[in-house]
């Protein structure tokens, strides 16, 4: 990934998870992104505190990015897959998701679990 804005927009909200500053957290999620952020920020909650962050993975589809971050401390790890869109010139959060507990992202998916036999995330 070669987009310096959006590389410094998630380097500054890793940081301001690890600080516990949820205000400035939310502030950088969308108005339509807030309903799975609620969710994401439960999660982050439940694993603090954070000491730090790798960014594990980014893919470009179409104008957004699909960033893969990994978040590390006392209580274990917290992966997160967070869609990233420009919005007014920004890059903001347009939808995110806990997937620490999953062996890919796409595992809870109904089509995927019926090819699997059934079988479950675990």
């Amino acid at each position: 990934m070669r987009v310096p804005e959006l590389e410094e927009r998630i380097a500054a909200h890793a940081r301001v998870l690890i600080a516990r500053d949820d205000r400035a957290a939310e502030a950088m999620v969308t108005p339509a992104g807030l309903a799975t952020w609620h969710s994401v920020a439960a999660a982050i909650s439940a694993r603090r505190p954070l000491e730090r962050y790798e960014l594990l993975a980014c893919a470009k589809i179409g104008m957004q990015f699909m960033v893969k971050t990994r978040f590390s401390g006392a209580s274990g790890a917290l992966t997160l897959l967070i869609r990233w869109k420009q919005t007014d010139g920004k890059w903001m959060i347009a939808e995110a998701e806990d997937i620490s507990d999953k062996r890919s992202p796409w595992s809870d998916l109904q089509h995927y679990s019926k090819e699997r036999g059934g079988a479950t995330n675990a």
